[in-house]
């Protein structure tokens, strides 16, 4: 009896710790929920996106902001477009806040030479557009850049953007145009054997180059 009770407390024990290493997988490899809030769909482009996989986090000052939804291979320009979903509460202004980026925004503009070249009836207009477009903004300046990250040496990759610190700011469902793709490990092989081949090319072109001026100098004194 107390046989059958030990492999019975054994078999669940077992069970248990089953589940938990595979919600633990879900929750490491992002399959599990992502819980984003108010979500919009973003793009960006990329020359490299090797090891970025779908479900990749996206991040910003550390925070997790995003989830990566699908990969792309544009045909025209043959880069690698990354369509990933942003939490609109993470990434949008509150009331007050956006009060002041539309206050700064109107300054700026204000001090532009368009502005002051233009009517009075001219100016409201565009004073009217501009904050007409920051009706959907994000709180990602168009100076920002995303790029293809990696947690620790040999982790896996996600998106890392990084702030500009402009003042005019990317809309819900554009395109963040600066960005920095992988940078492979044969790719950095590469650029140093073609860096030293290249300055050995370098060298000896002057060496010869000097040996041709000494020999030309001395014939000239003969």
């Amino acid at each position: 009896m107390k046989s059958r009770t030990s492999e019975l407390t054994v078999g669940i024990f077992v069970i248990i710790f089953g589940l938990a290493l595979f919600f633990l997988a879900m929750k490491v490899s992002g399959l599990s929920g992502t819980n984003l809030r108010d979500a919009y769909d973003m793009t960006a482009q990329f020359d490299n996106v090797n090891g970025l996989k779908p479900r990749a986090k996206v991040t910003m000052s550390g925070v997790t902001i995003g989830r990566v939804t699908d990969i792309t291979l544009d045909p025209v320009s043959r880069l690698a477009t990354v369509h990933f979903e942003l939490d609109g509460k993470l990434t949008s202004f509150n009331k007050e806040q956006l009060k002041t980026v539309k206050a700064n925004a109107l300054e700026e503009l204000r001090y532009s030479t368009e502005y002051t070249e233009a009517t009075p009836a001219q100016q409201k207009e565009m004073e009217k557009q501009l904050v007409d477009n920051m009706s959907s903004i994000t709180s990602i300046d168009e100076d920002a850049y995303i790029m293809v990250a990696t947690n620790g040496l040999l982790g896996e990759k996600y998106l890392k953007v990084v702030p500009g610190g402009g003042l005019n700011y990317v809309k819900r469902g554009e395109s963040i145009v600066n960005t920095q793709g992988t940078m492979d490990l044969e790719d950095l092989i590469s650029k140093f054997i073609t860096g030293g081949a290249s300055k050995s090319s370098e060298k000896a072109t002057d060496a010869k180059i000097s040996g041709e001026s000494a020999d030309a100098e001395a014939s000239f004194v003969e």
